[in-house]
């Protein structure tokens, strides 16, 4: 007991030495800090509702308990579960509003502001520190991922302890830092399901510093990726089962049919780090790329988007020639993750979204500003940071789209539309044919039918599948649009899927029950829909993307078979063009 109270002695002794030596330094980091904090809380005014992925983040973590929760992502999802634990606990405390879920990620994404600074400092120099954290408060990717419910801000957060413990083991190898670099990327291994490839990179890097320059811990290194590998095994597992369970079960593909690879996507993670122009933030058009040269016809883009990315990949490119051991070792392994990433993506194994670049976010913007800091002389170094900053924060005065100006609302409206319009009653029938255990948590009243058809084409719904489909077939990839053609040529619903809708559920309806289709994304389902004549020709037919065709004919067949037996009321088509209601009763 003795011991240990000497050893909180000196230990309360050395922060109160350090913060008596550095109060003015900790003084800025903590304005600095505020300043991120008020911009976060700023989009979150503006931010509006949650998104599709968003809703999946609320799914997992309202289950019952936290085993269940570990459970439906092991069931329906590729991600592993860490962040939708700490979602789960959080709610269970303070709440499942839209706001209190942003604000979960709030907190667990605030401390990356000290945090960089930190660890630049000590890794680096103190100006870089400087640059790196002003840089981070008010880069648009950022604070965007610094509410979004998702794990995207804690994978930043915990990419970056990971990077600065690996770097630090490797200088000294003391027991501190071994620990540190095990818990926190044992951690980003729980929280982000391609972790793994950061850690096969982090292995190779590092064997090869410790081959060449530190030959006599070359035993203890093999030991602590031991461990680490060890630790990662469970979320290997994880991964790979749901990974090949996907790919062999399941008609559609995440890589092929719904974020096909672009090269553009290198432009596009540059322009996140470096700039606050985020097309895919703005529109929520996933892996949709503008043209390079096309960018160039506007003048804003060229002062507020291309010469700050200059500047930023000019730090960069300066970093890689610093000869500098410390930034090697910092830097390589997320350079590799990337390369090796990419070519993942491009083979089309698996997708490739510019989100997923936040794990290696962190790393490349501290090594960016680092970079800067050497530019000599060191009068130009300053003034090309601060054109660099002041171009960023005009941004968001000049450019009328940015994150900060659209108010973005996806399904927020939808509990008033449906008590003010349509008025369902408990009894009620509601067909939400894409992500309906998403949607339903707007839906206040009604029996919600359990269908969710869009994860019977990519994850793992064989309820719903058999439901359209039925049971008899063995529907897959390669001839899913074989059996559909007819149903198609002919415009007609599909036979079993229109006899099981109304055998289950039309034909039991009462007499003045409604019939209530939501049709969610109609920016997927919509255009082909209004177009339909155009499939009769069989090569368009053909190259029609997968999982938009079949979405389409979904919602289409649902409306044909409630108005071949119901009577239509109304049809609702929100302002947002995100939903449309489609009404029906029973006579």
């Amino acid at each position: 007991m003795f011991f240990i109270c000497t050893k909180n002695k000196k230990m309360n002794k050395t922060v109160a030495n350090y913060i008596k030596k550095n109060y003015l330094e900790i003084a800025i980091i903590s304005v600095i800090t505020l300043v991120a904090l008020i911009l976060r809380l700023l989009l979150l005014k503006n931010y509006g509702d949650l998104w599709l992925d968003e809703l999946y983040s609320w799914y997992f973590s309202s289950q019952k308990t936290v085993f269940e929760t570990v459970f439906e992502l092991l069931k329906q999802d590729l991600h592993v579960p860490l962040y939708f634990i700490i979602l789960h606990f959080w709610m269970k405390i303070f709440g499942n509003s839209d706001i209190s879920m942003h604000l979960c990620t709030l907190a667990l994404t605030i401390p990356l502001i000290p945090l960089s600074f930190y660890v630049v400092k000590n890794i680096f120099n103190k100006t870089a520190a400087y640059f790196a954290i002003l840089a981070i408060t008010i880069n648009a990717f950022c604070i965007y991922y610094s509410i979004e419910v998702r794990f995207y801000g804690l994978v930043v957060v915990l990419a970056l302890s990971s990077a600065f413990f690996f770097v630090k083991m490797l200088e000294t190898f003391e027991k501190k830092y071994i620990i540190g670099f095990l818990i926190s990327h044992g951690l980003l291994l729980y929280t982000f399901s391609i972790t793994p490839i950061l850690t096969f990179c982090c292995c190779l890097v590092g064997g090869f510093y410790v081959l060449r320059d530190k030959k006599e811990y070359l035993k203890q290194y093999c030991k602590i990726f031991g461990i680490v590998v060890a630790i990662a095994m469970p979320t290997i597992l994880f991964t790979l089962y749901n990974f090949i369970l996907m790919k062999t079960q399941t008609i559609c593909s995440f890589s092929k049919d719904i974020y096909v690879f672009n090269w553009l996507v290198i432009l596009d993670i540059f322009e996140n780090f470096f700039t606050n122009d985020n097309y895919q933030l703005l529109t929520g058009q996933i892996n949709v790329y503008l043209g390079f040269i096309d960018k160039f016809h506007y003048s804003d883009y060229i002062i507020f988007v291309f010469l700050p990315l200059i500047i930023g990949i000019a730090g960069f490119i300066r970093s890689i020639f610093s000869k500098d051991k410390n930034l090697y070792l910092f830097l390589f392994p997320s350079l590799l993750f990337f390369i090796i990433t990419l070519f993942i993506g491009a083979l089309g194994i698996n997708s490739f979204l510019t989100r997923y670049a936040a794990i290696i976010y962190p790393v490349i913007v501290c090594s960016a500003f680092y970079g800067l800091s050497l530019i000599r002389p060191k009068t130009l170094s300053v003034i090309l940071f601060s054109c660099f900053l002041l171009l960023n924060c005009s941004f968001y005065f000049v450019v009328k789209r940015n994150i900060f100006s659209i108010n973005r609302i996806a399904l927020g409206n939808l509990p008033n539309i449906m008590s003010t319009y349509i008025m369902p009653f408990d009894d009620d029938l509601i067909l939400i044919p894409y992500s309906e255990k998403r949607v339903k948590r707007y839906i206040k009243h009604g029996n919600v039918i359990s269908f969710n058809f869009d994860d019977a084409l990519l994850l793992k719904d064989k309820a719903s599948k058999d439901f359209y489909f039925g049971t008899d077939k063995d529907v897959n990839r390669s001839n899913v649009k074989k059996i559909l053609y007819s149903s198609v040529l002919s415009d007609k619903p599909y036979e079993r899927y229109e006899k099981n809708l109304y055998n289950k559920y039309v034909s039991k309806m009462k007499k003045g029950q409604k019939f209530i289709i939501i049709s969610f994304r109609d920016t997927f389902t919509m255009p082909l829909n209004l177009n339909w004549q155009i499939l009769n020709d069989r090569e368009v037919y053909n190259n029609a993307n997968l999982f938009t065709l079949i979405m389409s004919k979904v919602l289409r067949d649902s409306v044909q078979t409630a108005e071949k037996y119901l009577v239509q009321k109304n049809i609702y088509h929100d302002e947002t063009g995100e939903y449309s209601i489609y009404i029906y009763e029973k006579q």
